[in-house]
């Protein structure tokens, strides 16, 4: 069960200025309240696997008319090269690309969000949007790459192959499965408290204090 503070992540409405930008966000991208939202928030550069996402999201829209790819991020060049490349796949209608935006709207744009998704392929590094995916109260879809799984379990996320045939079939379990969505928001918001949280912060802060002085003694 979750604690009345991770409910409040999840179900507190927000207020009435975060509607407004919501629903205007929602007009301004083509998406009304009958579409399922998969968003990714990042850059475009080529490891991100933005490419493998176009690939998949072919496969979904087969079945699924009512799904929306939101894809926030990257310079103009790269969002042209993106748009060409939907377009050579036929999916150009069912993608949206509004670019790099201040972090008020990307953090609005969580709020129409269906999954969260990360498509990269390679990499070392774990993303920064991940520690906010994970308090987002939104499902996450994230491939199964180190980057990924330094941080994300299949407790927390629905881990997938780097393939285009893995992402798909993650999307629409997703999409399917409210079950599954559920235990894994319940259980990211449990770790993002105990781990990610400024609380957590601070007491690893005070554990290394604690280890120098131990030692200097």
């Amino acid at each position: 069960m979750l604690s009345n503070r991770e409910r409040n992540l999840v179900s507190e409405p927000p207020p009435a200025a975060m509607k407004v930008s919501i629903r205007s966000l929602a007009d301004r991208y083509g998406v009304n309240h009958g579409h399922r939202v998969i968003l990714y928030a990042g850059t475009f550069e080529s490891y991100q696997g933005l490419d493998l996402l176009v690939e998949a999201a072919a496969e979904v829209v087969r079945s699924r008319k009512n799904v929306r790819f939101l894809c926030a991020g990257g310079n103009d060049k790269q969002v042209g090269r993106m748009k060409l490349l939907t377009q050579d796949r036929g999916v150009s209608e069912y993608f949206s690309f509004p670019g790099t935006l201040p972090l008020n709207e990307a953090e609005s744009l969580l709020r129409i969000a269906t999954i969260l998704i990360s498509p990269r392929i390679t990499g070392t590094n774990t993303p920064l949007k991940i520690y906010s995916y994970l308090r987002s109260g939104v499902p996450i879809l994230a491939t199964k790459i180190v980057s990924h799984t330094q941080v994300l379990t299949d407790d927390v996320a629905l881990l997938v192959e780097p393939r285009p045939e893995s992402l798909s079939s993650g999307v629409l379990r997703l999409l399917d499965d409210s079950g599954l969505c559920r235990r894994l928001v319940e259980n990211a918001l449990r770790l993002a408290e105990k781990s990610y949280s400024e609380d957590a912060y601070y007491r690893k802060i005070a554990e290394v204090f604690s280890f120098l002085a131990s030692k200097s003694r």
